[in-house]
């Protein structure tokens, strides 16, 4: 009987298991094993992978836990501090077992965790494991396990009463587990345990408790023993294994234990692994559609109630009369979808949808119109799960919902992000809080990742790691991997170099590639959520994520594999900022809008795309779409939603995007192979951007059914070439019955191949499209509550900040600092000007702004400070909160000429005089300034509602304002940014000519780009590396943006002096991407305050001789500055005259010079006109 591992870990044993699943099944095959068991250390994570793994293999799966089990109970609130956990292996024998297997180990999740942080353990106590026995096999484990520790601890009869206990539950499947990794501590234990299983009839199975594959995965798994316990390899006291604990065959099994063990003992604890196997069964859990029990009205079944509830939509949609007949086109294409959402057994998950849908729009809670394929669904359409209407946006539903491929509909929604855990609860309740779990992602580690996890472990220095980890290109979001690194055909040929070149980096990379890939950490995702028909713990194991949240120890696909219902919330910021610019418009002007009843042909809408004005323009953003759809210049939303498909690396690749434009403003013929093809590409010009039109030209063409075509699509993007070769036959034979020639329909068959590979989703491009025009629509016509609204929803962005109010500038719209009489709590329009809301300032909290705004909103403004305090008790808004207000500007309004210092001033005087006010009205008597002020209108009973009498508020002596350096450093401390100016606006505007990149674009520069800045230093990091030499990380900002910015020791030592806090500088520096982040390198920089650049004047014939040009690079460059020189370049202009147009060239970062008036002097001695400008900073 050939040997089966069944103590076995996988990288799912997070940072402590090498091996990947695959690559485990796969060994399993190569060594002829015709079975395998999972045992991770107390979670089921891998389970249903192994199932679909072995599914394709010869191996049979086995679904196991290494739980841990304790003597006590899991449900003791008060545990022993020194409590002892002891392994114990479960194997699932059935459809039970896997039942009772899931059950245990989301209870010890759920109740039984004991410990904290990588000593933390999920455990189960006996009580609880008994009566989860059924179709369970136990093994008793590593030296960790209760048998083996008794016997450690030289108590044979408590080995015994433990071993009697788990014999009496389990019978003949429970199993005295011998492991040999050359210990004196395993002989010890196999010798008692052999004796015991003689003594009880308790037969043995040999395991090796494996960790990773094979002998040379031992070091690479030791380091991720090290990343694990933050420690380094050559430490000695940490952590360690054997170098033994590796999948090993049935030779080198029965070769173990020769010295402490008789041969046929060993040879039938090898034989007995392969029984157990045998007792495993087929677990039938893979595939079987398990929807949750929706509450259907008596006398209908899920089918008919999802017709009623559809039909009555359809026409609601249509404004049609009850009971009344749809015409053919929708009501044929009706019937049509509900009899395969009938066949295909999903009526209840169409239901599921559309009750959580309705609920979220019954309570206000807006939803996107749709996403992915759904918005192809008439159905879904009516039911109001999405809004954008099938037919006529010739949408299919067959790409959403084959019935020739039976597979889950996938539904997935965007909710207001603001709301959406209210959706979440929802289901919750409706269907019970043990059958919705959210669901678990795994984090695993990536090649720049696990190189530097390994150098760390290494002790390679972090300068020498972060090096060769930016070598690693990523494309889209995805690092090459290291093998791709090494290859002949490298990315980086530097980095193969090193690799091959230097026997420690070799070792280092080594390492890497045997673990990259293996899971690290466990998160939440984004938006999948699990709805089951029975309690989730009796299907799937569960867990608490880091916040206490119920998760699936099953990640996303696993979940669907299972045939769970599993749906997307997601939270899109744009859909809470449409609700806020809509209710700002109803607030501000009583117009109410409609977001989905927007005209779609508005001038307005497509004048601002075709201007490029897109900032917070939803998915319109960036700057290689605003040019691109500055050149398009839309007009429907159909060319949107085109732009929005092609927008994408393969399209960018193929140069898609210039032929559309120019075939749609008529720069390029349109020609269409055949005339079948013009009324399926008209709208996109005769290029094939979406997948529904390669479904569509299948079907017109060649004869396919919708599905059928569906088929072929997905075919055309995996590239199968046996499959593809059949479907090609098909295609043109079908296109030749039906009169297209056979050479055009087979050259037609490679266009769609070649196009298959770009082509989108042409419903969730059109559902996306409509949002993108939302937006666009708001911004055009309601402009300052637009922006308001995206200024509210981005408040925790800085840079996003900075860069929209520097566009709420450009459009003339006023961003002005908070108002105690105006702002609400976020950003508030206020005619033509937006003003901060009151959450921005710091040290205000949340109850002050409540009872500020209720008070405001019942008695009125407020008229001066002492009116504040007088009518807002202290104890509600204290002195912090009041010195916020003032510092930040909010306070202005109600100081003549806004002077803060005077408040100040007053403001401790007022506070006593408030709160003796309030003391004697909460007494009933009078108050000794009240009784010699003089009767007003406003004061007949005292009470701050009524005002009361503010004559009688102390005034403290007249002082100056602070000085504007020191308000605008208050304002930034409190709010986070520059409100009444900003000390770069007082620069001229030449310093555009020194800094065309703001800091905001600095995302679009290309990695090792060199630019010049101009900005302002808003925080500086000094820094010691490890050789003692300083170095810095300067925070950056600027009117559009900020970022960080690094000075290397070398720079740093030449520029020190002129790197402080609140610095305004022009920086020379490079652009450094890391890990998707973008910062600057500073190679050289110029305090501004007191520069002036040089000016060389030339007409556009100089400006165009060589010989010009020569000799003015050559005078140049005889004072160009000297590379241990910093802080004293100085730019050099070039200002072009051609007949009436002048154009100013800023000369490269090398042509600058080190001493203007030398170089001044020199250029006129040349017979150059040159000067030097004007100071950049405003007098």
């Amino acid at each position: 009987m050939a040997f089966v591992p069944l103590h076995n870990h996988s990288d799912y044993s997070l940072l402590d298991g090498a091996s990947q699943l695959p690559a485990m099944v796969k060994r399993a095959e190569e060594l002829g094993m015709p079975a395998i068991a999972l045992t991770d250390h107390g979670v089921m994570y891998g389970a249903i992978e192994l199932l679909k793994l072995c599914r394709g293999s010869s191996v049979k799966p086995i679904i196991g836990n290494e739980m841990y089990v304790i003597n006590g109970s899991i449900d003791d609130p008060n545990p022993p501090k020194k409590e002892r956990r002891y392994h114990l292996v479960v194997l699932a024998k059935n459809a039970v077992g896997y039942r009772n297997l899931v059950k245990l180990t989301s209870i010890s999740h759920l109740r039984g965790m004991r410990g904290r942080g990588i000593f933390s353990r999920a455990c189960i106590d006996k009580p609880t494991l008994e009566r989860y026995s059924e179709g369970l096999i136990i093994a008793t484990a590593c030296l960790g396990g209760e048998i083996p520790q008794a016997i450690l601890r030289d108590r044979p009869d408590v080995a015994r009463d433990v071993a009697r206990w788990y014999q009496g539950v389990f019978g003949d499947d429970f199993y005295l587990e011998i492991q040999d990794h050359g210990s004196p501590e395993d002989r010890i234990v196999n010798v008692e345990i052999a004796k015991i299983s003689k003594e009880l009839g308790i037969p043995l199975v040999a395991t090796n408790d494996a960790h990773y594959l094979t002998s040379n995965d031992a070091e690479a798994h030791d380091a991720l023993l090290c990343v694990l316990t933050g420690k380094l390899v050559t430490d000695e006291k940490r952590l360690r294994y054997t170098g033994t604990e590796f999948i090993k065959s049935e030779q080198e099994m029965l070769g173990l234990f020769a010295d402490h063990l008789e041969p046929e003992v060993v040879a039938e604890a090898v034989a007995n692994t392969a029984r157990v196997a045998e007792k495993v069964e087929d677990y039938d859990i893979l595939g079987r559609y398990q929807m949750p029990r929706f509450p259907i009205p008596e006398g209908h079944t899920p089918v008919s109630y999802l017709r009623e509830v559809t039909e009555q939509g359809l026409r609601a949609r249509l404004g049609l009369p009850e009971a009344s007949g749809f015409d053919p086109t929708y009501g044929e294409r009706l019937d049509f979808e509900l009899q395969v959402m009938e066949q295909m057994g999903f009526p209840t998950y169409f239901l599921v949808v559309w009750d959580y849908i309705r609920f979220a729009r019954d309570n206000g809670i807006p939803v996107g119109p749709g996403r992915g394929s759904a918005a192809g669904s008439l159905v879904a359409y009516a039911l109001g799960i999405t809004n954008i209407d099938p037919v006529t946006n010739g949408l299919l539903f067959e790409r959403f919902l084959n019935p020739e491929r039976k597979s889950m509909p996938d539904i997935d929604t965007d909710f207001c992000i603001e709301r959406r855990g209210e959706v979440i609860d929802y289901v919750t309740e409706r269907y019970g809080e043990d059958k919705v779990a959210q669901i678990i992602t795994f984090n695993r580690m990536t090649s720049k990742a696990v190189l530097k996890d390994v150098a760390r472990v290494l002790d390679i220095p972090y300068g020498d790691a972060d090096r060769l980890a930016k070598l690693i290109p990523v494309v889209r979001g995805k690092p090459a991997k290291l093998k791709e690194m090494i290859g002949e055909e490298s990315p980086a040929p530097e980095f193969r170099e090193k690799y091959l070149g230097d026997p420690a980096v070799k070792r280092w990379v080594d390492m890497a590639m045997r673990i990259e890939g293996t899971n690290k950490t466990f998160g939440v995702h984004a938006a999948g959520v699990v709805i089951a028909a029975d309690p989730l713990d009796e299907v799937v194991p569960l867990q608490r994520n880091n916040d206490g949240q119920v998760i699936t120890q099953y990640f996303m696909e696993d979940v669907e594999s299972m045939g769970l219902l599993k749906m997307d919330f997601l939270g899109l910021k744009n859909l809470t900022m449409i609700d806020k610019t809509v209710d700002l418009v109803q607030q501000s002007s009583g117009v109410s809008i409609d977001p989905d009843a927007l005209p779609l042909d508005d001038p307005g809408t497509f004048g601002l795309l075709a201007r490029g004005d897109l900032e917070g323009i939803f998915q319109l953003e960036s700057s290689g779409m605003r040019q691109i759809v500055r050149d398009l210049k839309p007009s429907s939303l159909e060319d949107i939603s085109s732009i929005l498909a092609l927008y994408r690396p393969g399209p960018l690749d193929a140069g898609l995007i210039p032929k559309f434009i120019n075939r749609k403003h008529g720069r390029e013929a349109i020609d269409f192979a055949h005339a079948k093809l013009e009324p399926i590409l008209q709208e996109t010009y005769g290029i094939m951007v979406y997948q529904e039109q390669i479904m569509k030209i299948a079907q017109d063409l060649a004869g396919y059914s919708l599905g059928e075509a569906d088929l072929l699509r997905r075919a055309m993007g995996k590239k199968k070439v046996s499959e593809m070769q059949k479907h090609r036959d098909i295609f043109v034979k079908g296109a030749s019955e039906r009169g297209v020639d056979a050479k055009i329909a087979d050259e037609l068959f490679d266009q769609m191949v070649l196009f298959a590979e770009y082509c989108f989703n042409k419903s969730h491009s059109t559902a996306y499209g409509a949002v993108t025009y939302q937006t666009a629509y708001l911004k055009a016509h309601y402009p300052v509550a637009y922006m308001a609204a995206l200024l509210t929803v981005n408040a925790g962005s800085t840079d996003k900040i900075q860069r929209y109010i520097s566009n709420c500038n450009a459009m003339g719209i006023e961003v002005m600092p908070p108002d105690v009489n105006a702002s609400g709590i976020d950003f508030t329009p206020v005619g033509d000007r937006i003003l901060f809301g009151l959450s921005a300032v710091r040290n205000l909290g949340e109850g002050a702004i409540r009872v500020l705004l209720e008070t405001r909103a019942s008695d009125g403004p407020f008229k001066s400070l002492a009116d504040l305090c007088d009518r807002i008790p202290g104890t509600t808004l204290n002195r912090r909160s009041l010195e916020a207000l003032i510092h930040c500007g909010a306070m202005d309004a109600l100081e003549p000429e806004a002077n803060r210092a005077q408040l100040m001033a007053d403001l401790d005087l007022i506070i006593d005089w408030a709160s003796s006010r309030a003391r004697d009205r909460a007494s009933g008597q009078g108050n000794l300034f009240d009784l010699f002020a003089a009767p007003t209108d406003d004061s007949s009973d005292g009470s701050p509602a009524a005002g009361g009498d503010l004559s009688t508020a102390p005034k403290a002596a007249p002082v100056k304002d602070y000085p504007p350096t020191e308000k605008l450093r208050l304002e930034k401390e409190l709010v986070g940014f520059y409100l009444s100016d900003h000390p770069l606006k007082q620069l001229t505007r030449p310093v555009q000519l020194l800094s065309p990149v703001g800091l905001g674009g600095l995302e679009e520069q290309a990695d090792k780009a060199r630019v010049s800045v101009v900005g302002m230093v808003s925080g500086l990091r000094p820094v010691t590396t490890r050789k003692g030499d300083r170095m810095a990380v300067l925070q950056l900002e600027d009117l559009s943006g900020s970022c960080e910015a690094v000075v290397f020791p070398k720079t740093y030592a030449r520029l020190s002096d002129h790197l402080m806090v609140d610095a305004r500088l022009l920086i020379w520096a490079s652009v450094d991407r890391r890990d998707e982040q973008v910062q600057l390198i500073v190679d050289d920089c110029r305090v501004i305050d007191e520069l002036q650049f040089l000016v060389v004047e030339l007409d556009g014939q100089q400006a165009s001789d060589i010989a010009i040009q020569h000799k003015l690079r050559e005078c140049l460059n005889q004072h160009r500055t000297e590379k241990d020189e910093g802080g004293i370049r100085v730019p050099v202009v070039a200002m072009v005259k051609d007949q009436s147009q002048v154009r100013y060239v800023r000369l490269g970062h090398q042509f600058c010079v080190r001493d203007s008036r030398a170089a001044l002097s020199s250029l006129e001695a040349q017979a150059f006109r040159a000067r030097l400008s004007s100071k950049l900073v405003a007098a």
